[in-house]
């Protein structure tokens, strides 16, 4: 049966498989750290790691699992950010079977249903056979070009001539021993702009990123030798991704954030990787600010998608029927009785 090569990894496991994955790209959002540690946002998330192996291939994925309180019934969703399967190979056949498995699997651990965000990069909906559709554009830069800044808008370059008007220098540093700062920094700059308290993660998510070796912080001070801008990276195999970032009043007038985004590209060559993912906006809307801040960057688009799949249709629909309100409430969530 497929089932027999499905498997359930051990942590120790599944990162060795990730590595072994022989693909261009591996984003650090896919890696067996990074979904443990996203997984301290919140307690009911537990992650997991399933493997699909036949004639020398590969297909990894990685996921959070919750139990559906009051029920026994289970449902999965990918990490903040992005997940979704990581496969060595195009072959259909290859896909199928492991799709075939992977519902074997899953439903025969009582999850329910389940919601995907898949990487842009990697398009890797393509090796998923449940339901797909596209969400928004995201943005990238391919740092092989000769020169990076080649492609930025007009309103960039002046931003970056107003902060090396005010002197601003780059520090980068891996995160661990500048995840509290970080941390505060960051809420702070969440609080400021009225950012949903989903957003403010605790210091034990930005201390579990900092233990898995995959983050870094880029930043700059005033001259008095406060933050006025900063973001947190994660480096992947050939590929930096911009996963948070904040600033303050002051950095915003001296244009710091876009200057540590200019200078976390420029890192991110010297380091040896090929692109620097910045992502898309916070919602679909094409005049949405924080995409109109990152396309300021670059020309590259990509579509980001979502997929879902319900496992067992009958335990779903009692699902509805337990959190009608919270149905009712969110009629496009896949996952609707809780913010995935």
């Amino acid at each position: 049966m497929a089932a027999e090569r499905m498997r359930a990894l051990s942590f120790d496991d599944a990162v060795l498989q990730y590595e072994r994955v022989a693909v261009p790209l591996r984003p650090a959002t896919l890696h067996p750290g990074y979904v443990a540690a996203d997984a301290a946002r919140n307690p009911m998330l537990q992650p997991l790691f399933l493997s699909y192996q036949a004639n020398g291939e590969c297909w990894l994925h990685g996921l959070h699992v919750t139990d559906v309180p009051g029920t026994a019934m289970r449902d999965a969703s990918s990490p903040y950010g992005y997940g979704g399967p990581l496969c060595s190979t195009d072959d259909r056949s290859f896909a199928a079977a492991a799709w075939d498995a992977y519902l074997e699997w899953m439903r025969g651990h009582g999850v329910v249903a389940e919601y995907i965000r898949f990487h842009p990069a990697l398009a890797n909906e393509r090796h998923y056979g449940g339901n797909v559709v596209d969400s928004r554009e995201a943005v990238w830069i391919d740092l092989q070009q000769d020169d990076i800044a080649a492609g930025y808008a007009v309103r960039l370059r002046q931003g970056l001539k107003k902060a090396a008007g005010a002197g601003l220098v780059y520090e980068e540093a891996a995160l661990g021993p500048l995840a509290r700062d970080f941390a505060e920094f960051y809420r702070a700059g969440m609080r400021e702009i009225g950012a949903d308290p989903f957003y403010l993660f605790a210091d034990g998510y930005f201390e579990g990123l900092a233990a898995s070796g995959l983050a870094r912080v880029g930043f700059c001070r005033s001259a008095a030798g406060a933050w006025l801008a900063a973001a947190l990276f994660l480096d992947g195999h050939g590929i930096r991704e911009y996963h948070l970032a904040a600033t303050c009043a002051e950095g915003r007038k001296a244009s710091a954030s876009s200057f540590v985004l200019h200078e976390g590209g420029l890192a991110a060559r010297a380091r040896g990787l090929r692109k620097l993912y910045l992502g898309g906006g916070s919602d679909a809307r094409p005049d949405n600010a924080l995409l109109f801040f990152k396309s300021a960057f670059s020309p590259q688009r990509l579509t980001y998608r979502t997929g879902w799949t319900v496992f067992d249709r009958r335990r779903y629909d009692e699902l509805e029927q337990r959190f009608a309100p919270e149905r009712a409430a969110h009629p496009e969530r896949p996952i609707f009785h809780r913010i995935v």
